[in-house]
């Protein structure tokens, strides 16, 4: 097989590719092969050091400039959501498996696991508790007061 069709046919399939891994890389790469591989069918390309500067000069061009320039209108769909789990526990209800009394950790069950817990005043068993904070791997809790 020709030299110029292996460059065509792999940045064709490097287009394709970004079909599957959308992210706006392999397109670029894959229309440098075809740059480079359209170059070495005109005979513009004839040695392989003159081939590979061309391939990577013109990859880099395109995901520099071009890519660059089409990310200004294409923005995704990139959102960043809270990560802190301190903040997502604060003010949640729990259930507390294991008497928690003053100066002494307790358990309690929170999304499908039991956690240590400490808490200021008396909590017994099967009590609701509301989340103050997270203190490294222990739950700081205080009563619901029942109304």
């Amino acid at each position: 097989m020709e030299e110029w069709l292996i460059w065509t046919i792999s940045g064709g399939v490097m287009i394709v590719l970004e079909l599957l891994i959308p992210g706006m890389i392999t397109i670029f790469i894959g229309l440098a092969a075809i740059l480079t591989g359209l170059a070495i069918k005109f005979g513009y390309l004839n040695d392989t050091t003159s081939i590979i500067v061309t391939f990577i000069v013109a990859t880099l061009f395109f995901l520099v400039v071009i890519r660059t320039f089409f990310l200004r209108f294409y923005k995704g769909d990139t959102s960043i959501h809270n990560v802190d789990e301190q903040d997502e526990m604060k003010g949640s209800i729990v259930v507390v498996d294991e008497d928690i009394e003053p100066y002494k950790e307790g358990r309690v069950h929170y999304r499908g696991t039991t956690w240590q817990a400490r808490s200021d005043s008396e909590i017994l068993k099967n009590q609701k508790a509301i989340i103050i904070r997270l203190e490294g791997n222990t739950i700081i809790v205080k009563p619901i007061e029942e109304q």
